[in-house]
């Protein structure tokens, strides 16, 4: 198992140096390389429009839904490791995770309402008004 970590590790921190050295290239010298590598540069630009508003729309399904269940998440806290992000509510402690690509959520923070949030507390009226 540790070598299993130790590998996406590793990984984790090549995608992020290749990330890293895209954003260092100029609009044209990826564009020269896009082509270079035979590829339609607006395919490209397509595919990849198309992968970061999955992401997005993912992130967004994720904190709709533990709002919804009163759960208070700090949107900075997210982790990512085998493939998936994972966070816990500021409330309860409960754990949540999602992938990117398919959307699936996982956690004990979406199995019901969050029995530290005071959102869903039922307040009793005085009788005397």
């Amino acid at each position: 198992m540790a070598d299993k970590e130790n590998h996406d590790e590793r990984l984790e921190r090549l995608m992020n140096q290749l990330a890293e050295s895209v954003l260092g290239l100029s609009d044209e010298a990826i564009l020269a390389e896009t082509i270079e590598a035979g590829f339609d540069p607006e395919q490209e630009a397509e595919r990849t429009r198309l992968v970061l508003r999955q992401a997005s729309k993912a992130f967004d399904n994720v904190n709709n839904r533990l709002s919804n269940l009163g759960h208070s998440i700090n949107p900075h806290d997210w982790r990512s490791g085998q493939g998936s992000y994972h966070n816990n509510c500021l409330n309860c402690g409960s754990s949540v995770s999602f992938t990117t690509a398919t959307g699936e959520m996982r956690g004990d923070a979406l199995g019901g309402l969050c029995p530290e949030s005071d959102q869903y507390t039922i307040r009793r009226r005085d009788p005397s008004r």
